[in-house]
């Protein structure tokens, strides 16, 4: 894309000043430059399949309204939870949203890769990666994620798709246990290690991500990290650019269907899509800025190009 490879030049030229100067987007040269000065590369992160076609909603919608979202022949439902408590009457806990949850749920899954096993501790080594992440531990950060926890543990999701590929889940939680505080001396001492819960993700959920990951480079995610859309986009070029066997149009209705949940209008998601999110994805995706899109006045065209992350890598 022209105005990514644009910033590129003028940062690696001029630096992330000089660059500034001279181009009318700040915040994309920003991120290219974050992006580009950042040698601290990490270790992989994973994405089952069907996330990266699919998606949560980017803002909060009402706790016991479900989501579906619907791309070509995958469909994703998610139910919201319900908290039971003694002597009260149940209340909807809602749906998991915005950039904190893609981050959660891209930790968990990423772990129990990593791990090979289904129980994940959220305590150090989730300090740890959101501090990567570049998110404070502490006060709104922390309560946040325990929102945003909570969600992921109690909803249903449903992913149904006939497309090969991508594994059928149905009426499956994507984890069995969740959120178990360990005794009452660690619920006083959460300051030190703020996620002291565990989770267990479902065994049906953990086998389809074994299946079907999709490797994420975490300095990526970084980056983008504030922003729910950019996340989807990046992932789901991930997903889909090194899979290509030819160019292949999407058009912008179907981008507006998978990305743009919340604009009305299909111009005013085309001018944010092209305007901000795009460029942010593409700029922690170089391979994809330069060989892999371009936008045509009916979307996009996307182009076989090799993935983030190099099979040798990710092994």
């Amino acid at each position: 894309m022209d105005g990514v490879r644009e910033a590129r030049r003028l940062v690696e030229t001029h630096g992330r000043l000089g660059a500034i100067a001279r181009y009318d987007d700040r915040r994309l040269v920003e991120i290219v430059a974050a992006y580009g000065s950042d040698e601290d590369v990490g270790i992989p992160n994973f994405l089952y399949s069907g996330w990266c076609m699919t998606a949560l909603p980017h803002s909060r919608i009402r706790d016991d309204e479900a989501w579906r979202l619907e791309n070509g022949n995958i469909v994703l439902l998610v139910e919201p939870g319900r908290r039971a408590r003694p002597g009260q009457p149940d209340e909807f806990i809602g749906v998991p949203f915005g950039p904190t949850a893609r981050l959660i749920m891209i930790y968990l899954q990423s772990e129990a890769l990593r791990t090979n096993s289904r129980s994940i501790e959220l305590g150090r080594s989730m300090n740890e990666w959101f501090g990567r992440m570049d998110k404070k531990a502490g006060g709104n950060s922390y309560r946040l994620v325990r929102q945003q926890a909570e969600r992921i543990a109690t909803c249903r999701f449903s992913f149904h798709s006939e497309r090969d590929g991508v594994r059928a889940i149905r009426n499956q939680s994507i984890v069995d246990e969740g959120l178990l505080f360990l005794d009452g001396k660690a619920r006083d001492e959460r300051q030190a290690s703020l996620f002291r819960e565990g989770v267990v993700l479902s065994e049906s959920f953990f086998k389809a991500l074994r299946e079907h990951a999709v490797p994420l480079e975490e300095r990526a995610i970084r980056h983008i990290s504030n922003s729910s859309m950019a996340i989807d986009t990046y992932c789901w070029l991930a997903y889909r650019l090194h899979a290509l066997k030819k160019p292949t149009p999407i058009t912008w209705n179907a981008l507006h269907s998978q990305f743009g949940r919340g604009y009305g209008q299909l111009a005013a998601f085309k001018r944010q899509f092209l305007g901000k999110i795009l460029p942010a994805a593409l700029a922690v995706y170089p391979d994809a800025s330069d060989h892999g899109v371009e936008v045509t006045d009916k979307g996009l065209i996307l182009k076989p190009t090799r993935p983030p992350i190099m099979p040798r890598s990710v092994a």
